[in-house]
């Protein structure tokens, strides 16, 4: 005995068109049926084959591929990176590091040309330089140029099944399924189906037919006594719901906001300050000297001259000057230099987040005490998977008496597991001009290998003692970018601020389970 079933409206209609018409495709069911629009009859299409009221009689599919935004950049720029650098080697480019001073694209574009070149052979490298093994115009890149670029230059789409097999290879590699606001193309599947009602189909329509279905109850039906003879629609709980996009936080914000709860809960006081910072506490204090690379315009943001952010108090101003100038009464030697108080209130953006830390240490801070803080910092880089020019940084300190390196190395192990959630992790030896002995801690992410976690140390008496400080201090300053592309699922870090909405909405953060630290699979 058929099950008896309610139908929706949408789909009495699609079995009334199909009863009527016998195997419609898509196309022909969207243009002629009553159904007032193609997302109505998608959904009562899957609502119907769900509940084996339709059958697909075939189903076709058919690629087609289109140029994504890289793609459009390359069109713009009338080559990809791909030829231009078979041209750079066949005019005598020795190097990939000669071919990079070339502006038309960025380092991180000419580095993945180098890496399809070798391996597709058409590049190689040995100790004299790299090479080609064959005439640029005679290469598969030639060929998606001629065949692809050339025919979409106007916009529009191409049938992938007119294009040769390592054409579509290269294609299908460079259209990723996510991250698609950096895909060099764009791959588009047109479905088409054809349908046909099944005999549970025309019970349930007949039946639909006989009766009077109530789907909602209204005043009318209440007033006129309709309700008494009615039947009323039952809930169907198999049915596939449409997907709803309500708002919520940003993914990385969720992030963001579990570390700092975590760290709280821990017994850390939070640490807070300005974007705009000046060179005495992103630098003096943390005894770099004015001469340290890090200052140069290349890699600090300078801030214009009318902008100023409030000078510290002379007389820690005299005693940081000392001990550069010095050493002070710190024990050490110093820097040897001329200590310039003009560039020590240079506006900047800040740089680090251990801008904070000094900030911290000279507002007498509670001993023993911990401190944190989620830093955003800016420095200039070439935008790669792993860097980005304006990043957030954990910064933290704790200082006490008895507090040494073990206690350090005991806290990054903490933090790898639980905020990165961590299996592999590992501690090198690292130098940073404020700390002694320094500590690099690196961590392994399972597509893109050991990627630097951040740095840590015990900070210097030429840092602690003018700053007031006369305990040991341990301090780190960890990617938090990085960190989160582990704990998140996330291969490429530009995938933190895309604004490729469907991207976004992929990335599922539960902030209770978020940070579930390492894993025992034995347990």
């Amino acid at each position: 005995m058929t099950e008896e079933r309610d139908l929706h409206p949408l789909e009495e209609k699609l079995l009334v068109y199909l009863e009527e018409n016998g195997e419609s495709s898509d196309a022909e069911i969207i243009e002629r049926s009553d159904l007032p629009d193609e997302g109505s009859y998608r959904r009562a299409a899957e609502w119907l084959l769900s509940r084996e009221l339709v059958r697909e009689i075939s189903r076709d599919e058919e690629e087609f591929v289109e140029l994504g935004p890289m793609g459009i950049g390359n069109l713009e720029a009338g080559v990809t990176p791909e030829l231009a650098m078979l041209r750079e080697v066949a005019r005598g480019a020795g190097s990939l590091q000669d071919i990079q001073k070339n502006t038309l694209f960025d380092r991180g574009r000419w580095g993945s040309a180098f890496g399809s070149l070798t391996k597709t052979g058409h590049l190689k490298k040995d100790a004299d330089g790299i090479h080609l093994t064959c005439e640029p115009e005679e290469t598969v890149f030639r060929k998606i140029w001629d065949l692809v670029y050339e025919l979409l230059s106007g916009g529009g789409e191409l049938k992938m099944t007119r294009l040769p097999e390592d054409v579509v290879s290269i294609i299908n590699d460079r259209s990723p399924k996510r991250g698609k606001s950096r895909a060099e193309f764009t791959v588009n599947v047109l479905v088409t189906r054809v349908l046909d009602i099944t005999e549970e189909g025309r019970i349930a329509l007949r039946a639909a037919k006989e009766s009077i279905t109530i789907g909602a109850i209204t005043p009318e039906i209440l007033a006129d006594g309709s309700w008494r003879n009615a039947k009323f629609r039952r809930y169907q709980l198999d049915i596939p719901p449409s997907q709803i996009h309500t708002g919520r936080l940003h993914p990385y914000r969720q992030f963001l906001d579990t570390v700092r709860k975590r760290f709280m809960a821990l017994g850390f006081a939070e640490m807070r300050g300005s974007l705009a910072e000046n060179e005495f506490w992103n630098n003096d204090a943390l005894f770099m000297p004015q001469f340290h690379p890090a200052r140069d315009i290349h890699d600090v943001y300078f801030l214009s001259d009318g902008i100023k952010v409030p000078p510290p108090e002379r007389e820690l101003e005299e005693r940081v000057a000392e001990v550069h100038e010095n050493g002070g009464n710190t024990g050490g030697r110093g820097w040897g230099y001329s200590f310039s108080r003009k560039q020590s209130l240079q506006a900047i953006l800040r740089s680090q987040g251990t801008a904070l830390s000094a900030r911290t240490l000279a507002s007498n801070p509670a001993i023993p005490g911990k401190y944190f803080g989620i830093a955003r910092c800016f420095r200039y880089d070439q935008v790669d998977s792993t860097h980005l020019p304006d990043f957030f940084q954990v910064e933290g300190i704790v200082l006490g008496e008895y507090i040494n390196l073990r206690h350090l190395l005991g806290l990054l192990r903490l933090f790898a597991e639980e905020i990165a959630g961590a299996s592999d992790f590992k501690f090198l030896p690292g130098y940073f001009p404020f700390t002694e002995p320094s500590v690099e801690m690196h961590i392994k992410h399972p597509v893109l290998g050991w990627v630097e976690g951040g740095g840590a140390g015990l900070f210097r008496p030429e840092v602690c003692l003018p700053l007031g400080i006369d305990v040991p201090v341990i301090a780190w300053g960890l990617g938090l970018d990085r960190m989160a592309m582990l704990a998140m699922g996330i291969e490429d870090i530009r995938d933190l601020i895309t604004p490729d909405l469907s991207r976004l909405r992929g990335i599922r953060v539960l902030p209770d389970h978020l940070l579930k630290g390492k894993v025992d699979e034995n347990a």
